[in-house]
């Protein structure tokens, strides 16, 4: 059901970044930190559909655009490292794959209700 609403969103003209914060939208009601442009399409949005809540943590593409989400109560792990050579793993444990410590460029891990967005066509 997610995925088809999700493709429903995208085929009818929103971004794939827009339908899915439209799904799954970060903590925004009481976070007065937010610039008033990204609230007013969170309240926007509200109106029109529910927020999907997890305990999630999703992965998306279509095919060019490739996005990771955690939902907004960040129940389930997400951590990614980018390598020096160029790539992102993503995985719900640490240690899911090897990987040389002399050839990572970076370790985080999503927070709850955030996105990571990789333009494979852009780099």
């Amino acid at each position: 059901m997610f995925d088809n609403t999700l493709e429903f969103l995208s085929l009818n003209g929103r971004s794939l970044e827009e339908a899915f914060m439209m799904m799954i939208p970060e903590p925004w009601s009481k976070n007065h930190n937010m610039d008033a442009k990204k609230r007013a399409f969170y309240e926007y949005h509200s109106m029109l559909m529910e927020p999907w809540d997890g305990p999630a943590s999703i992965i998306f593409t279509d095919g060019i655009i490739m996005g990771a989400s955690l939902d907004r109560n960040g129940f389930r792990p997400s951590r990614y490292y980018l390598t020096k050579d160029d790539f992102l793993i993503l995985a719900s444990e640490t240690g899911a794959l090897h990987i040389d410590e002399n050839n990572i460029a970076a370790k985080k891990r999503l927070e709850p209700g955030k996105m990571l967005l990789v333009d494979t066509a852009r780099g």
